[in-house]
């Protein structure tokens, strides 16, 4: 039987759509697979002896039984700071900061979040667990002798920025909350849209955390949008670098989300977790500042 041209565009037209929504198919699981995959790695080849701080290699372990695995630089002005690194990185990515705050004589927490570095888990889940590491960490600081409980700070970047603000929200025990270029938890903390792109994207990424759900067996917690205001009165400070337009209308949105006191930094020179690079003294002296007051 002969085909008009009707006949071939409909099909093409079938095979395209067909080919578009197997291929976003494909897309989302490869992403989901290597999110969660864990990211095991020796630390090696810095620890804090190489600048030139006394240290302990400290384990805890989580609610669900997970051994988080880092460093302990003593206190010797009786406040400690925990600090967080980013996704797919490891306690070594923040140790520039703590060899800071150390200077500043800041007990310093560093460990790699559950299914990095040498810490245990056989998920990772975008920081949707790990706020019970958080206090696990909690506990372990309160039970140095060198370190006043009331006097306890935390530090993240990226993927630790947003753990670092909603494991504030949830624990009075940490005073001030530093977060760099903190992340998205999931769809809902998004800033507004002011695109078409933008306005459809959430449909998309709705789509992506329903299958990170799936694939994990986790709920996703509330949002870092949700959090926001249950850390006043304590102060927050939130860290944008500029290269990406993005993370400083994120950063910006959980601004207006947080109650007072708090800061919202911006270094427009800088790329992601850049900060530090492109303003040496500067990012310690706000940090520095920023700790002082709060501890």
């Amino acid at each position: 039987m002969k085909r008009d041209w009707h006949y071939w565009v409909r099909l093409l037209s079938v095979g395209l759509v067909g080919g578009v929504t197997l291929g976003y198919i494909v897309a989302i699981a490869i992403y989901i697979e290597a999110t969660v995959r864990p990211a095991p790695s020796s630390i090696c080849c810095l620890t804090p002896d190489d600048i030139n701080f006394d240290y302990e290699t400290v384990t805890f372990t989580s609610e669900d039984k997970v051994t988080l695995s880092g460093w302990y630089i003593p206190s010797r002005n009786r406040a400690a700071v925990i600090l967080l690194h980013g996704y797919g990185a490891n306690r070594l990515e923040m140790l520039t900061r703590a060899e800071f705050l150390a200077r500043h004589r800041y007990g310093v927490l560093l460990y790699d979040l559950r299914g990095h570095g040498e810490s245990g888990g056989t998920l990772r889940t975008n920081g949707w667990l790990d706020v019970q590491d958080v206090v696990a960490a909690l506990g372990f600081l309160q039970s140095r002798e060198d370190v006043d409980p009331h006097r306890l700070g935390i530090l993240g970047f990226s993927v630790g920025g947003q753990v670092a603000l909603r494991a504030a929200a949830q624990n009075e025990l940490l005073k001030a909350v530093v977060a760099d270029g903190p992340s998205l938890v999931k769809t809902e903390d998004a800033p507004p849209p002011n695109s078409l792109f933008e306005q459809i994207n959430p449909a998309i990424t709705r789509v992506i955390d329903r299958v990170f759900e799936w694939r994990t067996g986790v709920t996703a917690p509330p949002g870092v949008v949700e959090a926001m205001p249950e850390i006043a009165p304590r102060a927050v400070l939130l860290i944008a670098t500029g290269q990406d337009i993005m993370e400083i209308r994120i950063a910006e949105n959980y601004y207006e989300h947080a109650g007072d006191p708090k800061t919202l930094w911006q270094i427009p020179e800088a790329g992601h977790g850049g900060g530090l690079l492109a303003r040496p003294a500067e990012y310690e002296q706000t940090i520095i500042a920023f700790f002082n007051r709060s501890l």
